[in-house]
């Protein structure tokens, strides 16, 4: 009788204490090698152009760089790649007094051997009779007229070269809103 009730005593202990402890790290067993699988990406997916080794660069594309900083009327300033040729740029244009601004927004390098063609596209949502353009390389050129027209800009950018950008922005009268100005920049 003693072995009896020595054995429902280990049986009543062991259903309390040690099968819920056992039941639990035979489902960790599974359960972290099953959310170390899903956590794991393949070292493919996101895989980066490797263009500075031991400092020479092989890189042949061209590069748009944000220049930031801050600016009394441009805040919130932004730009990502659009597909495998494109670039957009974002910036809001807080209120302003009629006067002329200007500031660096964007630097342009061609780390190509061929020339490449880079094609500008800006605009805000609303007309605020505010001219708006950009000056590359001493050279000032007109992306919406006063009257809320568009125009496109082709400049060539040559092999091995650094530009500038500007963006200008001339309100004829005072703009007492924030306004969203997007430009897209095509390379060819």
């Amino acid at each position: 009788m003693i072995t009896k009730n020595k054995q429902s005593k280990f049986k009543a202990f062991f259903g309390k204490v040690l099968e819920p402890i056992a039941l639990g790290l035979l489902a960790l067993l599974f359960i972290i090698p099953s959310i170390t699988v899903i956590n794991l990406e393949p070292i493919t997916k996101n895989i980066k152009k490797i263009t500075d080794i031991l400092g020479v660069t092989t890189s042949s594309e061209v590069i748009v760089d944000l220049v930031g900083g801050t600016h009394e009327i441009l805040s919130i300033e932004k730009i990502y790649k659009d597909g495998d040729d494109g670039y957009i740029y974002n910036a809001l244009l807080t209120k302003r007094e009629s006067d002329f601004y200007s500031k660096p927004i964007l630097q342009l390098r061609n780390n190509s051997e061929k020339d490449k063609i880079l094609t500008f596209l800006g605009t805000t949502l609303s007309p605020t009779r505010s001219e708006i353009g950009l000056i590359i390389n001493d050279q000032a050129y007109r992306l919406q007229r006063a009257t809320g027209e568009s125009e496109s800009i082709e400049i060539l950018l040559k092999p091995k070269s650094k530009y500038d950008v500007y963006l200008t922005v001339e309100s004829v009268v005072g703009v007492q809103f924030s306004e969203e100005f997007e430009m897209k920049i095509g390379v060819r």
